[in-house]
């Protein structure tokens, strides 16, 4: 696989709940992403020369986790909300969220290049900025909201990025249930 990485991709409600968000906050100061790119990278693996035995190793890792409730909720931005460069949506998640986030890093470390071993920030990316703006009337505004209903997290996405000229396409390539003990 050229680019994988690992992904929670929200139910299409709370999709459709972003895409309200967006709708209301349209601006030429922000270069939205699409719906079809919206997800939570869980990790990112980088070019994986053996796609097979990095699912072998998803898979039962995975499939122990108990399925913890989460909601898109808040919004930030990166580096900080003074000089933003992307804008993006919170995941909630508690201890829930960091379970699956362990289990998936510990069965996979041999695929993950060291930079790839970045702190897990949840969060799904709404927009690049054209230039670095200040956003903090932007996060505060959505401080703590939730965008769209909760839900149970009942599987992750393994998908492959392809990086072309009008953004990034996503092509899935296995869906691995959480199921618990």
């Amino acid at each position: 696989m050229r680019r994988a990485f690992l992904a929670i991709v929200p139910p299409s409600e709370v999709l459709d709940a972003i895409e309200t968000l967006v709708e209301r906050r349209s601006s030429t100061r922000f270069a939205w992403t699409r719906r079809e790119q919206w997800h939570v990278t869980v990790q990112f693996y980088g070019r994986v020369a053996d796609d097979d035995a990095l699912r072998a190793a998803l898979a039962p890792a995975i499939a122990r986790v108990t399925p913890p409730r989460v909601q898109v909720r808040g919004g930030g931005a990166f580096p900080s909300p003074r000089r933003a460069q992307i804008y993006w949506l919170g995941l909630d998640g508690g201890d829930g969220l960091w379970d699956v986030r362990d289990a998936v890093v510990s069965a996979t470390e041999s695929f993950i290049a060291r930079r790839d071993r970045v702190a897990f920030r949840p969060h799904l990316t709404l927009a690049r900025l054209k230039r670095t703006t200040d956003l903090t009337a932007d996060v505060t505004a959505l401080e703590n909201a939730p965008i769209g209903t909760p839900w149970e997290l009942e599987e992750l996405t393994l998908l492959e990025s392809d990086t072309r000229s009008s953004g990034a396409v996503y092509t899935e390539q296995a869906r691995f249930p959480l199921v618990g003990p």
